[in-house]
């Protein structure tokens, strides 16, 4: 028997050796309570749950994905092929790395390898236009390479389809663009989030709130936040329900806000992006909301999305799938959603209350 040796080195332990019995030993349970506990199990209490997740990060204790498809292995096909720890983020952009201009797109690539390199994954980028790169070349290459997990990211412009043949990946994707093929996919929950930017607009004593938004925006997201704000206006008497503005393009927004605002006395505009130069033409007394902010201390008010939970989520379901070997499109994809948040603003003081200019704001 090999005796426990000090570490001359007196450096830490690489976080792959310490074992789910070192993890059980901090947490004072069993190691199938702690193979439990790390696949969040139901059987495990929630609190057990919590210490067993504290301890594993204490130690910086990693889920060995090889390990993991091993075992899955002997439950999958005879001629499966093994999985391995990379994952491909599939990009479509044209050049290629033109996404990385995005804060919201670059967000989803940085959270979703943050939460796959916590399981023991590698997020690796691909671009379906990189030089000679063609949709049939991408998948002998990734196949080459054993990797059998596609995050997709959001598709540019107004594309919602891709030439790509998932049968034999695991394939996710990030917000709700890609609708053909049929995919699993994580997005912002826009519907709820409209009626949270409208709930606490009207709590700012806000009554006649209009919607800003282009055609192509709400056709890409497939009308959720219009439906949330027709919804939202139920709740009000006929004659305190402004119609939205909604020309095809943001550019044709401009020359029409003043003339709708006016017409339908509108007290407070809900914009789809923070889009400062376009929010900044409205009349100082109008409260502006964007469905887009950047969070605590952005003086624009309104909806913080929580893009860094939903590129973790992304990269969740995926893992599953791939340990799963759930491969392919689906008949009955699934849209996991994710609630934002709202944040207050100087943009909106409250009704009656003039704002400052959009133009001195940070």
């Amino acid at each position: 028997m090999t005796p426990n040796l000090p570490n001359p080195s007196n450096r830490p332990v690489p976080p792959d050796r310490v074992s789910m019995r070192e993890v059980a030993e901090q947490a004072g349970v069993s190691r199938s309570a702690v193979s439990l506990a790390l696949q969040q199990h139901p059987s495990i209490p929630v609190a057990t749950r919590e210490r067993i997740h504290a301890a594993a990060a204490e130690l910086g204790y990693r889920k060995n994905p090889l390990v993991a498809a091993l075992m899955r292995s002997r439950r999958a096909p005879a001629t499966a092929t093994p999985v391995r720890a990379t994952l491909a983020y599939l990009t479509a952009d044209a050049p290629n790395d033109a996404w990385r201009d995005a804060a919201t797109l670059r967000s989803f690539y940085t959270s979703s390898a943050a939460r796959a390199d916590q399981r023991g994954f590698r997020l690796d980028e691909f671009s379906l236009t990189g030089p000679r790169m063609n949709p049939k070349r991408l998948a002998g290459l990734l196949k080459a390479r054993g990797i059998h997990g596609l995050l997709v990211a959001p598709l540019p412009g107004q594309r919602s389809s891709l030439d790509f043949d998932f049968t034999d990946f695991a394939v996710v994707g990030l917000g709700t663009s890609v609708k053909d093929p049929a995919i699993d996919r994580v997005a912002d929950d826009h519907y709820r989030n409209l009626q949270l930017a409208f709930e606490n607009t009207q709590a700012l004593g806000y009554r006649r709130i209009g919607l800003a938004l282009p055609g192509n925006v709400s056709r890409r997201l497939e009308h959720r936040w219009w439906a949330g704000f027709l919804v939202a206006q139920q709740s009000l008497p006929p004659s305190q329900r402004p119609p939205a503005l909604m020309p095809e393009t943001r550019d044709e927004i401009p020359p029409q806000l003043n003339a709708w605002i006016a017409r339908h006395r509108i007290d407070a505009v809900i914009f789809a992006l923070r889009d400062q130069e376009l929010m900044s033409q409205a009349p100082r007394h109008v409260g502006l909301v964007s469905l887009s902010v950047h969070g605590a201390g952005d003086a624009i008010a309104g909806i913080r999305q929580d893009v860094a939970q939903i590129g973790a989520d992304a990269a969740d379901l995926l893992i599953e799938k791939v340990q799963r070997w759930e491969t392919g499109a689906h008949r009955s994809p699934r849209l996991q959603l994710v609630q934002g948040a709202w944040s207050g603003g100087m943009s909106a003081p409250g009704a009656g209350l003039p704002r400052q200019s959009l133009l001195a704001l940070p």
